[in-house]
């Protein structure tokens, strides 16, 4: 990966990077296999241009061409560029009608700069620079030893800063719109009874849907600390009276321990009293994991970001362990 010339330095990340998008899309498709809800291509094209089918095989070409690359076949390279040019056409429809949906004030973003775009963009300029003899991993200089892992693992280092821009566009992103519910997600209720920042913020975040009309019950989704005197919804609760929101539209949901534990108990609820679509409310580094374990469980879901009343100092932290779990999730049948 680190090398004199800028220019064969660009390709080898160019290279690298569609690399580790193809391992991306094979996890996909194989986690497809295990999951009839489950889109293969969903989370990183979606590709409303062509045919879902059409997609799926496009997408198949790329992940398994890509990674054989290195056997050196022409006529394959060829078909594979063939694909991921298409891809890229695909990402780009994706990217313009994110553009139609934020023209229209369907939606709005901190950073109104698609994933999409991006991947649009890196995929057509590999497609015009891919050679069979691909220049990721041949190099035979004798280099520290250091440096040949970063080479090795390029791939692996550049998926995790897409996985970070992934739940970075996603958590910048507000989806707020006309639904049946609001869920808020849970946060730490401190041993005097009174709300964290994170569980306080969130549970306002979600009055405000309330006020504007947006929604006409609130689902207070959490669990209980023993140590607290009050459980995570009770606390909700007393937040959405101080709030102006009346008892009547309060749902508590006292089993929501976790992030998958609340989107199948919302599932449950959503059945249960006919609701089409409801909102997530959450801190935007939650969001992308909300969204993707709503799409496994097949509640029809839009994200809605909590304002911070103030910085949170251990944001980092709260973000790096978060793109774990998102990984510990993306894994799960």
């Amino acid at each position: 990966m680190i090398v004199s010339n800028p220019r064969i330095f660009m390709r080898r990340v160019l290279d690298a990077g569609v690399h580790a998008l193809a391992l991306f899309a094979l996890a996909n498709l194989v986690l497809a296999a295990f999951s009839d809800r489950w889109d293969p291509t969903w989370l990183w094209v979606q590709g409303g241009a062509l045919p879902s089918g059409l997609v799926h095989v496009l997408a198949a070409l790329f992940a398994v061409g890509v990674l054989c690359l290195h056997r050196r076949h022409p006529a394959l390279a060829l078909v594979v560029r063939a694909a991921a040019l298409l891809l890229s056409v695909a990402c780009l429809a994706d990217a313009i009608a994110y553009y139609r949906l934020l023209a229209a004030g369907h939606i709005s973003s901190a950073v109104p700069v698609p994933l999409s775009l991006g991947l649009a963009i890196m995929l057509l300029a590999w497609a015009v620079v891919a050679r069979p003899e691909s220049p990721y991993g041949t190099a035979r200089t004798r280099r520290a030893l250091w440096l040949r892992v970063l080479d090795r693992t390029a791939p692996l280092w550049l998926g995790a800063l897409g996985l970070l821009l992934h739940v970075m566009t996603i958590g910048v992103t507000d989806y707020a719109r006309p639904a049946d519910a609001a869920v808020v997600f849970g946060a730490a209720v401190r041993a005097s009874g009174q709300p964290s920042q994170a569980l306080r913020d969130r549970t306002v975040a979600a009055c405000e849907l309330y006020h504007r009309g947006l929604v006409d019950r609130i689902v207070l989704s959490g669990g209980r600390d023993p140590r607290a005197p009050l459980s995570e919804p009770e606390c909700m609760a007393v937040i959405c009276q101080t709030q102006g929101v009346p008892a009547e539209a309060l749902v508590f949901d006292e089993a929501g321990v976790n992030t998958q534990a609340s989107v199948e108990s919302t599932r449950v609820l959503a059945r249960r009293h006919g609701w089409r679509r409801v909102l997530m409310v959450s801190h935007d580094y939650h969001l992308a994991r909300i969204q993707m374990v709503c799409r496994k469980a097949g509640v029809r879901a839009y994200t809605v970001p909590a304002a911070e009343s103030r910085p949170m100092l251990l944001k980092p932290w709260f973000t790096l362990r978060e793109l774990a779990a998102y990984g510990a999730y993306f894994a799960r049948p």
